[in-house]
């Protein structure tokens, strides 16, 4: 008991070591919602390269044109691919985020009702000081997931538009064109890359914010959770 006391001190999460082993799993908790966290950020790694994928694919079609519709049809189907496989690995990714939030909701909203519990006054102001300073941390994820699929579903939009245009026109004619629809659609590919790269830095912050309670999880029975 001394040294667990010695550890909820060093934390600032005495809430965690009150009461019975249930109590303890909030280690597992927390350890559950990092692994989540790291499953999400894997998926916005994969949702950054399949950005880049279905732009190649599109530049390549806009860059070296063939003189007929048939020499381009090759290219223009990798497009429609690349064009399929961002939309399953943006879902992918909306449905992990899903997941992590749960978990997350799940960690902090057992914590803040074990600090309801705590009668000494110091010890709430510590545990709830910590858990709003981690919390916050999901919280700039959750806005960031929404500017995220904002920007993915007008990207896709984008290249949906012009999967249907060249879909019916892929001379060499019709391609040039559409060059100024192909520079505007580059850019905000572009933009959004930016802006997942932002995501997964936000993302690196949550998991590592979580990663010393995870650590302790193994040590600790963990039941009905």
């Amino acid at each position: 008991m001394p040294r667990r006391i010695a550890l909820a001190i060093s934390l600032a999460l005495p809430v965690l070591f009150l009461g019975s082993a249930c109590h303890s799993s909030g280690y597992a908790r927390a350890g559950k919602a990092a692994d989540k966290t790291e499953d999400y950020r894997d998926d916005l790694m994969r949702l950054r390269e399949q950005v880049a994928s279905a732009s190649e694919a599109l530049q390549a079609l806009g860059e070296n044109p063939g003189d007929s519709p048939r020499s381009n049809q090759g290219t223009f189907q990798t497009f429609e691919r690349e064009l399929a496989n961002l939309e399953d690995t943006a879902s992918r990714a909306r449905e992990d985020y899903g997941r992590m939030q749960e978990r997350a909701q799940l960690f902090f909203g057992t914590w803040t009702e074990d600090a309801a519990r705590v009668t000494d006054a110091d010890l709430k102001k510590s545990s709830e000081e910590r858990r709003s300073a981690l919390q916050a941390n999901f919280a700039r994820l959750e806005q960031g997931q929404v500017e995220v699929e904002e920007a993915v579903a007008k990207h896709v939009q984008s290249l949906t538009d012009l999967r249907l245009y060249l879909e019916t026109d892929l001379t060499a004619t019709g391609i040039a064109m559409a060059a100024p629809t192909l520079a505007r659609v580059f850019q905000e590919g572009e933009t959004l890359r930016q802006r997942l790269e932002s995501q997964i830095r936000a993302a690196d912050q949550a998991q590592a914010s979580l990663e010393p309670l995870e650590d302790l999880a193994p040590a600790y029975t963990v039941t009905g959770s």
